[in-house]
Formats: C-alpha cells, sequence, structure tokens
C-alpha cells in the first residue's frame, strides 16, 4: 500500500518549500530548457519569468510560492514545476512532500528485485522469507521459504507465482496451512485493500478475474468486500516431512523500490520450530 507522507506543518512547511523551490531554480541549467539564448546573466540558474513559461503557472502564483504564501498547490503543477527544474526522481518527490502531497510513482515499476534484496534475502536464512509486489506476484524467495513450499515455487507460469493464486489455486500450499480457511478471508481482505490503490493496473484486474472464474471460493469472499490491512501475526505450517511449524511474520518496505516488500517469517528462538525449520533447510543446529 502506498504510503502518503504526512505534509509540512504551517509556516515551516510553507518556508522549505520556498526555499527548495529557489534552490532548484538557482541551480537549473538553461542551456537545457530550450529557451532562446539570452544575453549574460548576472546570477545562474533560471529567472523566475522563465520557469513561469516553462512550466504553464503565473508568474504572480509562482512568486508566491517562492515567498512562502498560504496557497494550495496541485500536483499537476508540482509535476509542471518538476519539468522546467529539471528535478529527478528523489528530488521530485521531495518536492511534492514539502507540498504536503503523495509523491507521484515511476510510470514504471521495474520488477527487478535490487541485488542487495536478494542478498538480504539469504541472511534471513533459517527464516522463510520472499518479496512481492503491490499484486503479491512473488519476485524472489530464499532457500528456506522453498524448503517449506516445496514444489509450489518452481516451474509455474509468472502469473502463477503469485500468493494470492497460490493460496487459492494451489492444493499443496492449502495441505500445508491447517488454518487455511481463516487464511484465505485475510487474502481476500488484503486483495479488497489493495484494489482502491491499483484500479488502473491491469495486472491486478487479471488476478482477481482469474480467482474470481476459477475459485469460488474466492469468489464469494470477494463478493463479501471485507476489507483488512496488513498487520504481522503468527503463522501455522503442518509441512509432510518436518511436522507443525509456528512461525511469527512481518512485512518490510524496501525503500528504493516502494511497491515492493519483504515478507519474513520467523520461529520463536529456541522453540521446536525453530529446530524443525533448522532440519527442513539442513541447516547445523
Amino acid at each position: 500500500m502506498p504510503a502518503t507522507p504526512p505534509p509540512e506543518s504551517g509556516d515551516h512547511g510553507r518556508r522549505a518549500l520556498a526555499a527548495f523551490l529557489r534552490s532548484r531554480r538557482e541551480r537549473a541549467d538553461p542551456d537545457g530548457t530550450g529557451l532562446p539564448a539570452g544575453g549574460r546573466r548576472r546570477t545562474p540558474g533560471l529567472r523566475r519569468e522563465e520557469v513561469s513559461l516553462l512550466s504553464g503557472v503565473s508568474l504572480t502564483w509562482y512568486t508566491w510560492l517562492e515567498q512562502g504564501r498560504d496557497i494550495n498547490v496541485s500536483p499537476q503543477i508540482l509535476l509542471a514545476l518538476s519539468r522546467a527544474l529539471q528535478l529527478d526522481e528523489v528530488e521530485r518527490a521531495h518536492l511534492f512532500r514539502l507540498a504536503g502531497r503523495a509523491a507521484p510513482e515511476p510510470a514504471e515499476r521495474s520488477l527487478q528485485v535490487p541485488d542487495a534484496v536478494r542478498a538480504f534475502l539469504d541472511t534471513l536464512m533459517p527464516n522463510p522469507a520472499f518479496v512481492i509486489d503491490r499484486c503479491f506476484d512473488v519476485l524472489a524467495w530464499n532457500r528456506a521459504q522453498e524448503a517449506v513450499l516445496g514444489a509450489a515455487l518452481l516451474d509455474r507460469p509468472r502469473r502463477e507465482l503469485n500468493s494470492a493464486w497460490l493460496l487459492f489455486r494451489e492444493p499443496g500450499v492449502r495441505a500445508l496451512m491447517p488454518e487455511w480457511e481463516a487464511e484465505t478471508e485475510w487474502m481476500a481482505g488484503l486483495l479488497r485493500q489493495q484494489a482502491a490503490y491499483e484500479l488502473d493496473n491491469p495486472r491486478f484486474a487479471e488476478l482477481i478475474d482469474e480467482l474470481t472464474a476459477t475459485s469460488p471460493h474466492f469468489a464469494r469472499l470477494w463478493e463479501a468486500h471485507q476489507v483488512v490491512e496488513f498487520r504481522s501475526s503468527v503463522r501455522h505450517y503442518r509441512h509432510p516431512d518436518a511436522g507443525d511449524i509456528e512461525v511469527s511474520f512481518v512485512r518490510l518496505a524496501v525503500q528504493e523500490a516502494p511497491w515492493l516488500s519483504l515478507v519474513c517469517h520467523f520461529p520463536e528462538p529456541g522453540s521446536e520450530s525453530e529446530r524443525r525449520l533448522r532440519g527442513l533447510v539442513t541447516l547445523p543446529q
């Protein structure tokens, strides 16, 4: 779920926004704007009049912003100013936050899991962990996760490598979960909550359409319109080789790619579940 940062409060927020706009205007390269070459400039960067011309924002309105006036700024104006001031992705997000707006995401969400996150997955052994996107597609996992789910993660079409698809459609996953009914209700509620953020996402629509058409159980839950948020909790597995395993699980955001998150399961230290997990992934006791 995308996070909307709280706006900067009062005068402090307006002063911070004004200072940032001035600093980016003074840094901007006039030669990269397409403006006609002018005479020698007494100060570096762009003039306010040029920012107004490039962005389509009135000179009076832009001047008020640099003066820290108490005015509301629309996302459209912020995007126009971002382009005029040649802001990169990080600077654009900062501008939006200073104005009390949710930062826009990149037009393309990369499905590549950063190398550092993949390496982190391995350091979590013997705790099962995996990376998902906002459609709950599973993009990476560690050896412990593979040991728990077994063949459910292997040799599948990409569209089936999805937490919800596996839960509702894969008999092997259902057999692992003695509390499968509760797990499915929880997952359907998570999907309902996420749906409000994915209205224009064709992958999310494809997933819901397929589950609705192929799983009567999911269809009933979906029509109930129950909405839940993710909460760290406890999960039980009944593994055919390791026996009963109890783990807590958390979901962590990937800061550099906020549409990704890492889900990690971990047993109580020193518990029988920890011993069984270690045995399952053949790690030393």
